[in-house]
């Protein structure tokens, strides 16, 4: 009987020797150990043997299916680390190549503008801030001399978050979706030492009525200095020399007098629409004109609550739409469009 244990281990090492995959290891451990294997065949004439032979033949009997079970695993392994190189190799590729692709994508156009008045700022020495986009009515409104019963208030449309977050809230802790990007002002005159030069770019949102100019969701880039002895000359100076490297030398702006509650003196500033060159389109409505800007010199009241020495110190802003910007550098006709996901618009710049 030791003997064919013996010629079922020299099957065995053979046929392992010539398995290629799972399914050849599947059927050599059927033929071998399983209930009508052949090692089961030989333990069926346990039986005829006296006590002391089926003891050493059952031994050797169960040495042998753990000799099986532990080659068949090791064989396993093997096969699978071979299948995973053979798919390494196969589909192997250099990453260091340039490969030609389709439809790689690109910047959206108001990306492209906000890079293009990003680099310009800090061209000229300004650093880029950011802040929450759901705002406290506080840095909104009432530390930029805006309070609870003010009407000015009428003209942002802003969006409050619901009743069941606000109605639990004191007066300047209630929460909105910002309307400008002057809190960010507030917020880093609060919490960074003087002077400052800082630009502001990204989202916000008004309940608006939206034509060509207006939408309620739009970007908008705003900047603030604050220095000692800064003027409206300064404020012109910067102004002029950030349109041109934006919108070409050729540029022509004008200035408004205008009346905002946080600024004294203040401005709308237009420039001479490039779309039409002044002889009618959606974005003008004619007048040859298009507002971009709103300029400010700080009010006084809004540098001592935020804890700014007037007397000391003095600062001017801006904020601008950036999808009005963009309209004109790429002479799209409604700022509308950018937000649409027309590729046929998107893919031209």
């Amino acid at each position: 009987m030791k003997h064919k244990l013996e010629e079922i281990k020299n099957y065995f090492v053979e046929e392992l020797e010539k398995a290629q995959n799972d399914a050849d290891l599947k059927n050599l451990e059927i033929n071998t150990i399983w209930k009508a294997g052949r090692l089961n065949e030989i333990l069926k004439g346990l039986k005829d043997l006296d006590v002391e032979a089926k003891k050493e033949i059952w031994v050797e009997a169960n040495s042998l299916k753990n000799f099986i079970l532990d080659n068949i695993e090791i064989k396993r392994e093997e096969l699978a680390k071979k299948a995973f190189s053979e798919i390494e190799e196969s589909e192997k590729l250099d990453v260091s190549l340039e490969f030609p692709s389709k439809d790689k994508g690109h910047m959206h156009p108001l990306s492209i503008t906000s890079k293009l008045l990003e680099d310009i700022f800090i061209s000229l020495g300004f650093k880029i801030e950011d802040g929450p986009q759901i705002e406290k009515e506080e840095y909104n409104f009432d530390k930029l001399n805006i309070p609870d019963n003010h009407p000015a208030r009428d003209v942002w449309d802003t969006f409050w978050l619901s009743d069941d977050i606000n109605s639990s809230k004191e007066s300047g802790e209630k929460l909105l979706l910002r309307t400008h990007t002057s809190p960010v002002q507030v917020r880093t005159m609060l919490s960074q030492e003087l002077p400052l030069k800082i630009i502001v770019p990204w989202r916000v949102f008004r309940f608006e009525q939206e034509d060509a100019r207006h939408t309620s969701n739009f970007y908008q880039l705003e900047w603030l200095v604050v220095w000692e002895g800064v003027s409206f000359w300064d404020l012109k100076w910067t102004l002029d020399t950030v349109m041109k490297k934006l919108l070409w030398d050729d540029t022509v702006i004008r200035f408004r007098p205008s009346i905002f509650p946080f600024t004294e003196p203040s401005a709308e500033i237009d420039v001479q629409c490039k779309l039409c060159q002044g002889k009618w389109c959606r974005m003008c409505s004619g007048s040859g004109w298009v507002e971009l800007l709103w300029a400010w010199m700080v009010h006084p009241k809004v540098l001592a609550d935020c804890g700014v020495d007037p007397e000391k110190y003095s600062g001017f802003a801006f904020w601008m739409w950036i999808d009005r910007i963009a309209s004109q550098r790429f002479s799209v006709s409604s700022s509308r469009l950018f937000y649409q996901s027309k590729l046929k618009l998107n893919e031209q710049f």
